[in-house]
């Protein structure tokens, strides 16, 4: 059989990491003799039975594609740029009505002038 790290060996055994250095330091598990430090698979056999498959599970994240984000972020910035122009726009029209109101109460002060003016209202 082939040697395995510890690592491996832990999950191939289906016990936890604490049970398992505990079974290596009593001696219940030992390792391979091949100076590798590593533990044989035949010796998991041996103590634990039928090994577990370590089958990785892999989780599938959907990638982008690199020019749907280009197209995407060029959108955007369009967008940006559109509504910074709204804003601009709106700002001139806001100045343009605080002054006309305003020439509008500085024509009404002027045309209620005078005493005549007060007299006949």
């Amino acid at each position: 059989m082939s040697v395995v790290t510890v690592t491996e060996a832990i999950k191939l055994s289906g016990k936890s990491a604490a049970t398992f250095y505990r079974h290596l330091k009593t001696g219940k598990v030992s390792r391979a003799t091949d100076g590798s430090g590593g533990i044989d698979t035949a010796e998991l056999v041996r103590v634990y039975g039928e090994l577990k498959e370590t089958t990785q599970k892999t989780t599938k994240i959907p990638v982008v594609e690199n020019n749907d984000i280009s197209r995407e972020n060029e959108w955007l910035k369009g967008q940006i740029e559109q509504l910074q122009q709204d804003m601009r726009e709106l700002k001139s029209e806001s100045l343009e009505r605080e002054k006309r109101l305003m020439a509008l109460l500085e024509h009404k002060k002027e045309s209620d002038g005078g005493i005549l003016g007060k007299l006949f209202k």
